[in-house]
């Protein structure tokens, strides 16, 4: 009889090996990958369209939306930096060098475009710490009102924003639009080299040369601040240096709860 039991405790635990390394290795593998190399959740709501225009100039610009940490269209988990995704067009009859993208934020400092996701991660850690000891109600999860409350039509309405959003965009423009949280969602996120890719995919890569006529599509990224002022884009050209700047009122809420003079 106890020779029955020792056998079939011996045949159970052949059985269930397979399982129990399976079920080791995932153990082992959660507890040692580091949230800031994973991907976001699959409940992560798509991108939110924005679509507002710069001011005319000639260099037509378009804030397409806007994408921060934990929010719609969030491709990375603890993305400690803000996207701002551009459709840019020369609308001259000479090519344009775009220059640089910067970023006002509510104090007035002004802050470029960042071409490193790490470097990004620190300023940002930093500025956090940094408006927290200023008194600051700073959350980095925070959206921008706009953002987190789109279906309100008079929040549309007084931000200017496209109401056909997506397919007014693909239709102004000459390229397509990338596919944000969509084509990297299988992508192994706890791979930082993967991470750094991908960045490098959706940045507007600078200096930027656009001739005329041509349209491009991408994003800026900076380090995460509440309640941006401004969005400024510069250039040179044979007819001489230019900027245009978008005010950004609507991105109020963004990073801070509460109200941020």
């Amino acid at each position: 009889m106890a020779r029955n039991a020792q056998y079939a405790n011996h045949h159970f635990l052949l059985r269930s090996a397979p399982s129990l390394l399976l079920a080791a290795t995932v153990f082992l593998v959660s507890a040692c990958v580091s949230p800031k190399y994973e991907r976001v959740d699959k409940s992560t709501p798509p991108i939110q369209p924005l679509n507002v225009k710069f001011p005319s100039s000639m260099l037509e610009g378009r804030l397409y939306s806007e994408i921060s940490d934990g929010g719609p269209g969030s491709w990375k988990r603890e993305a400690y930096w803000d996207e701002y995704v551009l459709i840019m067009r020369n609308d001259g009859a000479k090519a344009l060098d775009i220059s640089s993208a910067t970023l006002m934020d509510h104090a007035g400092a002004v802050r470029p475009a960042g071409s490193d996701p790490w470097a990004l991660e620190r300023e940002s850690k930093t500025l956090e710490k940094r408006y927290k000891d200023d008194g600051i109600a700073f959350s980095r999860m925070a959206a921008p009102r706009v953002i987190a409350s789109a279906a309100e039509p008079t929040v549309v309405a007084s931000a200017g924003i496209g109401t056909a959003g997506a397919a007014t965009a693909a239709t102004l423009t000459a390229v397509a639009i990338p596919v944000y949280g969509l084509t990297v969602f299988g992508i192994n996120m706890h791979n930082k080299a993967a991470i750094k890719k991908e960045f490098d995919r959706r940045r507007m890569q600078l200096p930027l040369t656009l001739g005329p006529g041509e349209t491009r599509a991408g994003s800026f990224f900076f380090p995460m601040v509440p309640n941006p002022r401004s969005l400024t884009v510069r250039w040179t050209g044979s007819a001489g240096d230019g900027k245009t700047t978008l005010e950004l009122p609507f991105l109020q809420g963004l990073h801070v709860t509460g109200d941020l003079r």
